[in-house]
């Protein structure tokens, strides 16, 4: 149990006046030093009185293989299979790749282990087939996979993976902040059962956090200082309409207001690659409401009719404002950008600010934002991650007794980042080496902190592509009035699906 500074300072004064036999007074400079120290201290004691479990464990070098991914990721991000594996060639170059160097070597010490890597170049629709032939061989290679999202929950209702809440000898403490225990609540087909491991470790999580990067340049030369969209951001005014509205005001066609739009010359409120793609981040973002849980804990597909229509006007507005303009390669999309003609560019991750090309960007050129809300009476951001974002799943080819000797390896990795190669990415080199400012590293942290409707993002491929049927095709056809119908006749087939993932898992697991 930690105290607060006041209830230290209170503890010690009455411990005083007692010894005394008078109130003794806490107000003088040097009595308030020395019950800070004090109470430092007493922190500390209480602090080093809870054992780590992990501190007396040796395994005597004992192997933990781990397959994990080096698909390139998109938006220009590339993959985070660098802050997993490591690069002991370039450990002393990088201040990120030398602190994931030291992560591996602290882990490999402190346990007595040895960590082995092997690479799986897989896109997204190869990854369950190969983990499921590889599971059905009943090969013992691995401990750990590390893939895409979307592929692996999946797998999971299949019987796949193990359960880590079923562990009886675990090392594992999910109530710790280097653990994502509410994204990892939200991908669970009951909430009783844990097969996706999300945390600091799996550190393309936080990479594939969706964020909307705009042209500092550009706001100033419409809008003035460029900083008052981050007190829109923090004022909870950041709303869709807000961002149409500055979308718009910002669009100057080169060749006159009848031309068509010109990728090559005119300046543009917002650009973007493929527009499903793209919309993602806005329908997660904006939130339709996909999932709720029933009374025995599963989940349930529950989409608000009115909530949907909104949203899916919303991002029709945004897709087809005057400013907006689509379908353009990711290159393409970052050479308007970086070229100083667009306000806006969609589709963007945190990673993505890695980019030679954003990155190349004058400092004070950018900033960094979340999505908006689709109403400003929620004052609440939403962070999309992206349904190819790389977790953690434990095959169920490994032999029970190494239950513990696996949660304890996973458990270390995932501290070790938090405690070595956080402070070095998060800290240092998102918030200060790519991000422009102080306050675009007060965006990141509501990025950071606002991960939600995961539920959506894993499954909706398994469920009929309901979100893509009934938002994006509606969109993408020009034709808004089809949301309703459309819902209607889709989300049955939806539920359905869903039920027979349950059932699937039931009789699995």
């Amino acid at each position: 149990m930690k105290f607060s500074k006041l209830t230290k300072i209170l503890c010690i004064c009455l411990v005083l006046g007692v010894l005394s036999g008078s109130v003794v007074s806490c107000a003088s400079e040097k009595d308030d030093e020395n019950e800070k120290n004090s109470g430092q201290e007493q922190d500390s004691e209480l602090e080093s009185s809870e054992p780590d479990p992990l501190a007396e464990l040796d395994f005597g070098g004992k192997e933990f293989h781990i397959n994990t991914s080096v698909n390139i990721a998109a938006a220009g991000m590339g993959n985070s299979n660098f802050m997993i594996e490591g690069d002991a060639e370039s450990s002393g170059a990088d201040i990120v790749s030398s602190a994931v160097h030291t992560r591996n070597l602290n882990v490999e010490e402190k346990l007595g282990i040895k960590l082995v890597f092997t690479q799986s170049d897989l896109i997204y629709t190869e990854v369950a087939p190969f983990i499921e032939t590889y599971i059905r061989s009943g090969e013992n290679d691995y401990h750990l996979f590390i893939n895409d999202l979307y592929p692996l929950v999946g797998l999971s209702a299949s019987g796949y993976f193990l359960n880590v809440n079923d562990f009886d000898d675990s090392y594992f403490d999910f109530d710790q902040n280097y653990w994502y225990d509410d994204y990892m609540k939200d991908i669970s087909l009951h909430e009783n059962y844990r097969f996706i491991l999300a945390g600091d470790y799996f550190i393309d999580v936080i990479r594939s956090a969706h964020c909307l990067i705009y042209n500092k340049n550009i706001y100033n030369d419409i809008f003035g200082d460029p900083n008052k969209l981050y007190e829109t951001v923090n004022n909870y005014e950041w709303t869709y309409e807000k961002w149409l509205q500055l979308i718009n005001e910002s669009y100057i066609p080169a060749n006159g207001a009848n031309s068509e739009p010109d990728p090559d010359s005119d300046q543009f409120g917002l650009v973007l690659s493929d527009l499903w793609g793209s919309m993602i981040p806005m329908i997660v973002s904006g939130g339709c409401d996909y999932m709720t849980r029933n009374a025995e804990g599963y989940p349930e597909i529950d989409m608000n009719t009115d909530r949907v229509l909104d949203l899916s006007e919303a991002i029709y507005n945004i897709a087809y404002a005057d400013g907006t303009i689509f379908n353009l390669d990711e290159n393409e999309v970052l050479k308007v950008f970086t070229e100083n003609r667009s306000l806006f560019i969609g589709y963007q991750r945190l990673g993505s600010i890695e980019n030679a090309m954003l990155r190349d960007m004058p400092s004070d050129s950018k900033g960094i934002i979340p999505y908006p809300m689709l109403k400003a009476s929620e004052k609440k951001y939403t962070t999309s991650s992206h349904d190819t974002a790389e977790v953690g799943a434990i095959p169920n080819t490994v032999n029970l007794n190494e239950l513990g000797f696996v949660s304890a390896v996973i458990e270390a990795l995932c501290r070790e980042t938090s405690e070595v190669v956080m402070p070095e990415y998060y800290e240092t080199a998102l918030k200060v080496k790519y991000a422009s400012d102080e306050n675009a590293a007060a965006m990141i942290d509501i990025i950071h902190d606002n991960f939600d409707n995961v539920f959506q993002l894993a499954y909706d491929i398994n469920l009929g592509d309901l979100a893509k049927k009934v938002i994006y095709e509606s969109i993408n056809n020009g034709n808004i009035s089809s949301v309703t119908s459309t819902l209607q006749r889709n989300v049955r087939s939806s539920r359905n699906s869903l039920e027979r993932i349950i059932k699937n898992f039931q009789k699995n697991n």
